[in-house]
């Protein structure tokens, strides 16, 4: 098949949730022997430079072509659109006059079999697709967005908060007036696929969550004497920010009473200084952005992803299960996910059990290593890229001919 896929951000390198999202998806489907282009928008906030994304396009065998589009936010344009746009400004910021003319010129000069829209956004250019080409279009859902900025509403006081929820507001507006525009709705998980079709869609769909590259086997797992703790995830994502400052004001000081010098490991990209500077009041190792996200996550047998806002799926907590790592996160961390409790990962909402459950595997060496095998068993039987896009091959066949 020939395959057009668009995408509000450069997909390579993979190093965030979003980006790896879209690059499993291109990469599963050119192994499969299918003619994959990709269209990103390489936006001011994730720039990413020509020499570094284009010998990874090539040796996963798509086309990457890449616009520049200019995402800072400005407080004026955001007042502007408050004022005068029914448009949440998150969406706006993604209009582009240099993208649209490259797609439009990308879709008259090839017989694509499919256009795959790669998270909301991108929905915005709907109607040049529809304009220029038969092909079928495919909406990939990374989560249900509203739902994020919803959640960080709650969290949140004063006049953030009444933002945020108008924001939420006009986002499933927006999400609403895209249902059954698209001829397949592929969610990432079978949570967001149900509340699409609550939402009213229509259309077929399926529930395709994002795949890893599983190794063959599960490696040993070191266990330190000193209580260790990590978390690798992008710092300049709110619902990861507050994830980590909760655990730092309400968790991480009951496990210090208990542990003087356990140690927790923090890394991640494009923490902003405010952040920093808070984190920094505590008894941590900041690390920042580390050269190889693998090793960072092989060095630590447990990791916690302590989310409260945010939707879809983590795909942090599958990597880090791919490779044999207890996770301890929260309802909304697992969400997507569908592991079970104690079994292959573990769950708290509360600050004293979350403290307890890390205090635990510490003094129980044999459960991380039971609770790790399961992790990776579980991540190798429902989360293997190559099974996940030949299931999607199947589905677009199946259903394909019918549209």
């Amino acid at each position: 098949m020939k395959i057009l896929q668009l995408t509000n951000k450069v997909p390579v390198p993979p190093r965030d949730g979003g980006s790896i999202a879209s690059y499993r998806l291109s990469l599963g489907l050119a192994q499969l022997d299918n003619e994959v282009t990709v269209l990103a928008m390489n936006t001011s906030k994730h720039f990413i430079d020509e020499d570094l994304w284009s010998p990874i396009a090539k040796k996963s065998g798509f086309k990457l072509i890449t616009v520049a589009v200019n995402t800072e936010i400005s407080i004026f344009k955001a007042l502007i659109n408050l004022a005068f746009s029914k448009l949440p400004y998150t969406a706006s910021r993604f209009l582009s006059n240099e993208y649209r003319k490259t797609l439009i010129k990308l879709l008259q000069s090839g017989e694509f079999d499919y256009v795959i829209i790669e998270n909301l956004y991108p929905i915005l250019y709907l109607d040049s697709i529809r304009k220029n080409t038969e092909a079928l279009v495919v909406m990939r859902a990374h989560n249900m967005e509203h739902e994020i900025w919803q959640r960080t509403a709650d969290q949140v006081k004063g006049i953030k908060k009444l933002y945020f929820r108008m924001l939420a507001k006009r986002i499933r507006t927006l999400e609403l007036s895209a249902l059954n525009k698209y001829d397949f709705l592929i969610p990432i998980t079978i949570r967001d696929e149900k509340a699409f079709n609550k939402l009213g869609n229509t259309k077929p769909s399926l529930a395709l969550p994002t795949g890893v590259i599983i190794k063959e086997s599960c490696e040993k797992i070191k266990i330190s004497n000193t209580l260790q703790i990590a978390h690798l995830g992008a710092l300049d994502w709110s619902p990861n920010q507050e994830g980590i400052l909760w655990f730092l004001e309400q968790v991480w000081p009951l496990v210090k009473l208990q542990y003087s010098k356990a140690e927790f490991h923090l890394a991640g990209r494009n923490a902003p200084d405010w952040f920093i500077r808070r984190i920094k009041k505590y008894d941590i190792t900041y690390h920042g952005e580390v050269e190889s996200a693998g090793d960072f996550i092989r060095h630590f047998p447990v990791h916690i992803v302590p989310l409260w806002m945010g939707s879809g799926m983590r795909i942090k907590i599958v990597e880090a299960m791919a490779q044999a790592r207890v996770i301890v996160t929260t309802s909304i961390g697992v969400e997507g996910i569908n592991a079970i409790d104690g079994e292959s990962i573990i769950i708290r909402d509360n600050p004293t059990q979350f403290s307890e459950a890390l205090i635990n595997l510490h003094e129980n060496p044999t459960l991380i290593k039971e609770i790790s095998q399961n992790a990776f068993t579980f991540v190798r039987n429902h989360f293997e890229n190559k099974k996940l896009i030949e299931n999607l091959i199947q589905f677009l066949n199946d259903h394909g001919s019918n549209s």
